[in-house]
């Protein structure tokens, strides 16, 4: 006859086994998310190198007599990048697959207003004198391989740029009673120079 007694121990280990079971699957449910999660992101990257720079000048000179050597303007702008931009992306899936974006940018901005009014003479003020200057020797390199998309959206997705730009804006007023000399005269520099590529691989 099979007793109580002797069923004790089959029974402990079946409730041991539900209890483990039990204890086991929140953990296996969270990986399962985390795992899922995962593979909706796939690869995304984001790289930017950017300088940007901006001067405001404003100047105003009143005289009852004369305005010499008086109210001008002067502004440098300098900028040098020979940073490099590089991302390596493989077997990105879910919504975006390989997707990634690469940007060099230089911005300068120069703003000069001024204004001499004088009783008598204006001599050499009130002139806007503006150098702006960029130079780019970085590089965008990006490497995309087995990019898988949900339902074939995305894939592999690469965007590249390499970005200067310049804006100069400048205004000069000059009221004299008798003579306004060297005065008033606005000159801007600009120069850019971009060596630098966008090199892109997909497969």
């Amino acid at each position: 006859m099979i007793t109580l007694n002797n069923r004790k121990p089959l029974i402990l280990a079946v409730v041991a086994v539900v209890a483990f079971v039990m204890l086991l699957s929140p953990t296996l449910a969270v990986s399962d998310v985390l795992a899922k999660e995962k593979k909706k992101k796939g690869n995304d990257s984001d790289q930017e190198i950017e300088q940007g720079q901006s001067s405001r000048q404003n100047a105003q000179c009143v005289s009852g007599e004369d305005v010499v050597l008086s109210c001008n303007q002067l502004s440098l702008q300098d900028q040098d990048d020979e940073g490099n931009n590089a991302a390596g992306q493989q077997n990105g899936k879910g919504k975006k697959g390989n997707d990634s974006d690469q940007e060099i940018e230089q911005d300068q901005d120069s703003r000069q207003n001024s204004q001499c009014v004088a009783g008598d003479s204006i001599l050499a003020s009130c002139n806007n004198l503006s150098f702006q200057d960029q130079d780019n020797d970085g590089n965008n390199a990006a490497g995309q391989q087995s990019g898988d998309g949900k339902k074939g959206k995305k894939g592999n997705d690469g965007d590249q740029g390499i970005e200067q730009e310049q804006e100069n804006n400048q205004n000069a007023q000059c009221v004299s009673g008798e003579e306004a000399i060297v005065s008033c005269n606005q000159l801007s520099f600009q120069g850019q120079d971009n060596e630098g590529n966008n090199a892109l691989g997909q497969d």
